[in-house]
């Protein structure tokens, strides 16, 4: 018996991942999109141009090779740049599947990926199924596809802002020979856990960041002991321990003397007392 329209369509939307729309726009116009509790899931490339993205309380000024995702259950409002309106690339997707992969790839929550110009071949793919009616429903590995791709490129832009924290905590940390410094501050200022961040130094650094510092702290120590008369006292204020019996012990673990040893032992101490 033949199966009318409606029914065809209900079936489809049962499908684990139906693709309902795709298409390129060419210079977006200045409409404004404003939505809630967006029932499907899209996803578009910038290809050209700008626009602007408020998602579920968070804002992206959007711009070329650029992706961003309209996410199920989402209050979403984007348009154009109106200085410089954007091209798109997007497809429109339905069904338990995009949500399932979102959640998966852990993309649920990221909404936009910028400087990715090698993800756009995914979208031609998904126009090219869209006017060939999908055959054999391809789009979901298609869009499998495209999701492994955006994880991988999240995970490499992670990595390679690794050495620009390491090198930021570096600088912090020699402005802070003649000052206290903490490394739960600067964590939280920069919103990366502490634990991982003394992982990731010491994986850079071959130390901690405390014996970064305090080698740092014991190398300024060394020059105010050879070519000051400042005493003990004086230079455990002047490098922020906590007192002289603090910076002695430290200096005399870490060097295998005391500072007393260490100025009368030197040679420039010598010839200053001939």
């Amino acid at each position: 018996m033949p199966v009318n329209t409606s029914e065809k369509r209900r079936r489809a939307l049962k499908s684990p991942c139906r693709l309902l729309s795709a298409q390129e726009i060419l210079r977006a116009g200045q409409q404004r999109f404003a939505r809630e509790n967006y029932p499907v899931l899209t996803v578009e490339y910038v290809s050209e141009g700008a626009g602007f993205l408020e998602i579920n309380g968070k804002s992206f000024h959007i711009r070329q090779d650029s992706i961003y995702f309209l996410t199920p259950g989402s209050t979403h409002v984007y348009q154009a740049d109106k200085n410089d309106p954007w091209s798109k690339l997007f497809f429109v997707v339905y069904g338990d599947l995009p949500e399932t992969l979102l959640h998966l790839y852990a993309l649920d929550e990221v909404y936009c990926i910028p400087d990715c110009p090698e993800l756009k071949k995914y979208f031609r793919e998904m126009i090219y199924l869209k006017n060939n009616r999908d055959p054999g429903n391809r789009s979901a590995i298609v869009l499998h596809s495209l999701f492994n791709a955006a994880a991988r490129k999240l995970a490499n832009k992670k990595k390679s802002a690794a050495p620009e924290i390491i090198e930021l905590l570096k600088k912090s940390l020699d402005e802070s020979l003649e000052k206290h410094f903490s490394l739960a501050d600067f964590a939280a200022a920069h919103s990366v856990k502490e634990s991982s961040l003394i992982r990731a130094f010491k994986r850079c650094c071959g130390t901690t960041p405390h014996g970064y510092l305090m080698e740092s702290k014991l190398r300024e120590a060394e020059n105010y002991l050879l070519y000051t008369s400042l005493s003990i006292k004086e230079i455990a204020a002047l490098l922020a321990f906590s007192d002289q019996y603090h910076f002695s012990n430290t200096f005399k673990r870490r060097k295998g003397c005391s500072p007393t040893e260490f100025r009368s032992a030197s040679p420039v101490a010598a010839e200053q007392a001939f």
